[in-house]
């Protein structure tokens, strides 16, 4: 039915157009003039019709029962339906473990700074875990890498067995300590079986080392300072044999000194360490309360005499005790060793201690009295 409607309409417009240049052609008595505008007119409604008719349906006419089509909502932002997000898939890829890695475990001989005597053999061992993907067998091998070598070979083979990844493995090396003292330091890696040279940490190239520390063979002597060369003298003049340092009930300071014998030990020797063992005292009253701080310098007197009595400000104080129980234990003191090295080749290291204050002016006897024996414990090494 519907097709007959459009048919008959696009008819109908056809012999209506046809009819329109039929008449503008046969005026009676005139040329025949085509009227191009009309044609033109009728041609368009012609074609538009086609148009219509093969792509687009007409609509039904409307029926007294049937209400039209609504037209359609406009959606509004609340209506709108949701929106759609791509989602991106993403592939997780596993990161390659690498043939050849190494971590470090720990040092199980020769910690860092071991002391060894000068030419002294040692062997040292590192425990390293297999961190790589490859298993390591005798192709691989340990090779120094820079510092000091200490008589160590180039290279040598790393295993005799296997160590798979993820195990642990002691490798060791056989060096000597150089005889000349001082701090010494050589790295090592390890080379897999085409050269490829690896070390340790995340990126598989530290090196990992020995460190030791070169101390000469020493020599440990005891000095006893000299009765007839020590004493203490006041500040009146009296020269005492006594060793009492501090102030009478008289209010008269004294000053102690003490002698030791040097003479056995060597000229060319290098003194490197000195403790001083002056735990053979008593005292009376208060001196370090009432005096302050005890101070021990150097002092080169010969043979002593009134003349030594030191008056005014001091100085190159080597020691300080400032109560009985910092006296007490053996000092070790590095300005005393420097005092001591300057005295070598000589006969005597002679001291001179006294109080920071000379007298309390309390007429009273504030007192260190020293009794015997009062030892310098002296270590030195020769070349």
């Amino acid at each position: 039915m519907k097709r007959c409607i459009r048919y008959s309409f696009t008819l109908m417009i056809l012999l209506l157009a046809s009819g329109i240049v039929l008449t503008a052609c046969n005026f009676p008595g005139m040329e025949p003039t085509p009227d191009t505008f009309a044609t033109s007119a009728a041609l368009t409604v012609a074609a538009r019709l086609t148009e219509a008719s093969q792509d687009t349906p007409l609509p039904p006419p409307p029926s007294p029962t049937t209400p039209p089509p609504p037209e359609p909502a406009t959606a509004t932002p609340t209506e709108a339906g949701p929106t759609l997000t791509p989602t991106l898939t993403s592939t997780i890829t596993e990161t390659e473990v690498p043939c050849d890695r190494a971590t470090f475990v720990k040092d199980v001989t020769i910690p860092d700074d071991t002391e060894l005597i000068p030419g002294e053999d040692f062997t040292k061992v590192w425990q390293l875990r297999n961190t790589g993907s490859c298993t390591w067998n005798s192709a691989y091998s340990l090779v120094f890498d820079h510092g000091d070598s200490m008589g160590g070979p180039a290279s040598k083979s790393l295993t005799a067995g296997t160590v798979a990844p993820g195990q642990v493995v002691d490798i060791s090396v056989d060096l000597t300590a150089p005889t000349s003292p001082n701090t010494y330091q050589g790295w090592w890696k390890i080379r897999n079986p085409t050269g490829v040279v690896f070390g340790v940490g995340p990126s598989g190239n530290v090196a990992f080392w020995v460190k030791i520390v070169v101390s000469p063979e020493t020599t440990t002597v005891e000095l006893v300072q000299i009765d007839g060369e020590s004493g203490s003298v006041r500040s009146n003049g009296t020269v005492l044999g006594v060793k009492n340092v501090g102030d009478t009930d008289g209010d008269v300071s004294s000053q102690a000194f003490l002698s030791f014998d040097i003479s056995g030990i060597p000229a060319d020797a290098t003194i490197t360490k000195v403790e001083t063992d002056f735990n053979s005292f008593d005292q009376l009253g208060d001196p370090f309360g009432d005096l302050g701080c005890l101070d021990i310098f150097k002092h080169t007197y010969g043979s002593l005499d009134a003349g030594d009595y030191f008056a005014g400000s001091p100085s190159g104080r080597l020691i300080r005790w400032c109560s009985a129980g910092s006296l007490s234990p053996p000092t070790v003191d590095d300005d005393m060793v420097t005092a001591l090295q300057s005295r070598i080749g000589t006969n005597r290291f002679q001291l001179r201690l006294q109080f920071q204050t000379d007298v309390s002016i309390d007429a009273e006897a504030d007192m260190v009295r020293f009794g015997t024996p009062l030892k310098l414990i002296v270590t030195y090494y020769t070349p």
